[in-house]
């Protein structure tokens, strides 16, 4: 007699590989991989919550259903991504106090806008309402729920140990299972305000 126990797992691995694979596969033009990214995420609410069709069809669902919020995203990011490089080497070239003072600031803005870019990813799941208001509820989630972000922070820093450790896995399961778990982090913030509504 068979384990329902032990298929269960082995659909849901089976389901985290399908995603990681269109994950990279859609990420390939560079352009799409914030796209990506909120679909993976969309497909592993649902997949946590044992909703929605196939892994193909959620994803694909997910891909287009924020298009043009992750388009936004992207060139947002790109742009102050270059701005905080161009200035923290300009600051540092300085070779002053005062440069490195700066450069120590604008290094700190730069961490506090990737936490708000990778709560965006999670938060446009729960979230009506605008661009700009995606990005005040990320910033408030991020920094209010510190120990949470630390511990997101340190998947995602396990995640490129592990990559390092076992190349493989970033074409296997590596990018789902860093997005599962950080899922099943950011639920737990987002049942807090679920309960108060």
């Amino acid at each position: 007699m068979r384990d329902s126990k032990f298929w269960d797992f082995a659909y849901f691995v089976t389901d985290l590989i399908i995603l990681n694979v269109l994950w990279l596969l859609a990420s390939l033009p560079v352009i799409t991989v914030f796209h990506s990214t909120d679909a993976l995420f969309y497909s592993i609410r649902l997949l946590r919550k044992d909703e929605g069709g196939s892994v193909l069809r959620e994803f694909w669902r997910g891909f287009v259903k924020h298009f043009w919020w992750m388009t936004a995203n992207f060139f947002i990011t790109a742009l102050a991504l270059f701005i905080l490089y161009v200035d923290i080497q300009f600051f540092t070239h300085q070779r002053s106090s005062f440069g490195y003072i700066l450069s120590g600031l604008l290094l700190s803005m730069g961490l506090m806008f990737l936490i708000t870019l990778i709560y965006t990813f999670l938060t446009v799941q729960y979230y009506e309402g605008n661009l700009l208001g995606l990005w005040k509820t990320s910033f408030v989630l991020g920094l209010g729920h510190l120990p949470q972000t630390i511990l997101i922070i340190g998947i995602i820093a396990l995640a490129f140990f592990v990559l390092q450790v076992v190349p493989i896995t970033f074409f296997l399961i590596l990018i789902s299972g860093t997005a599962y778990l950080i899922d099943i982090v950011f639920e737990g913030i987002v049942k807090k305000y679920i309960k108060k509504d």
